[in-house]
């Protein structure tokens, strides 16, 4: 069998690891965030629910709620992560209230800091998730989202409905995989030439 076009193909795929080709982010949320805070919750919106896949404004309404209108609050990921987008849903039922300006503090497994995000805006009264890109921080396990102000409203107060993240691997993941390919392809390649000498 002829291995040569497939070695190629496995060259190109490193090649294109190698400059950073575009690669589709994936989403973390849900089963993969456990979320707390010190924050005390109303109206039977506890924190679980920013983290439970649940996004939609109608009854029964869902997220959670706190009669503070800043604080932090702690996304622990189920495993680390590189980030690069904030993905939210805020306001619980898009009364243009919710959150406004906000921070995230990136932590490692040891719980150092890796780093903060800029200040950013969040959307006053917008029912589709907002998302908010930021240069890559890699191997972040734990996310402070830090609450500078809600939106006044009929309510000034913390409202989330959800929150995840976006994650994009390792180009590096791409190239070994695309390496060791080649070497397996190689290696056949060279037995097969062997074997048809004999």
């Amino acid at each position: 069998m002829n291995y040569q076009p497939l070695i190629k193909a496995a060259a190109i795929l490193c090649f294109g690891a190698s400059v950073a080709l575009p690669v589709q982010a994936t989403f973390i949320g849900s089963s993969d965030i456990t979320p707390s805070t010190s924050l005390s919750s109303i109206g039977g919106f506890t924190i679980d629910q920013i983290a439970d896949g649940f996004t939609g404004d109608a009854r029964p309404f869902n997220g959670f709620a706190s009669d503070s209108a800043s604080g932090t609050i702690t996304l622990a990921l189920r495993q680390s992560y590189n980030l690069n987008g904030f993905v939210l849903w805020n306001d619980i039922n898009v009364l243009h209230e919710g959150i406004a300006h906000f921070r995230l503090h990136f932590f490692d497994s040891l719980l150092h800091p890796l780093g903060s995000s800029a200040i950013f805006l969040a959307p006053d009264g917008q029912l589709d998730p907002a998302i908010f890109a930021f240069a890559p921080v890699n191997g972040v396990r734990s996310v402070d989202l830090e609450v500078i102000d809600s939106n006044v409203g009929v309510f000034t107060r913390i409202e989330i409905r959800e929150a995840g993240f976006l994650s994009v691997p390792e180009p590096a993941s791409f190239a070994l995989t695309a390496s060791a390919i080649i070497a397996l392809l190689g290696s056949r390649l060279r037995r097969a030439r062997r074997q048809t000498s004999v």
